[in-house]
C-alpha cells in the first residue's frame, strides 16, 4: 500500500490493483500514516520514495 502512495495512486486506484474494498485501503492506509507517525499521506508518500532511492 505504501508504495502505491507514492506512486500517486488514490485509494481507489490502490483498491483496484490489490482487489480490495476502498474502505479496506482507506483502513490500511490510516493505520499506516498512525505506525510511521505521519499525519498526510503526502509525508508517507515523500517516505516511500526516498527509502526506494538506492544508498
Amino acid at each position: 500500500v505504501l508504495d502505491h502512495i507514492a506512486d500517486g495512486l488514490t485509494n481507489r486506484q490502490i483498491a483496484e490493483k490489490l482487489f480490495l474494498a476502498e474502505k479496506t485501503v482507506k483502513n490500511y492506509v490510516s493505520s499506516l500514516l498512525h505506525k510511521l507517525g505521519f499525519e498526510r499521506r503526502t509525508a508517507a508518500a515523500v517516505y516511500a520514495t526516498q527509502r526506494r532511492k538506492p544508498s
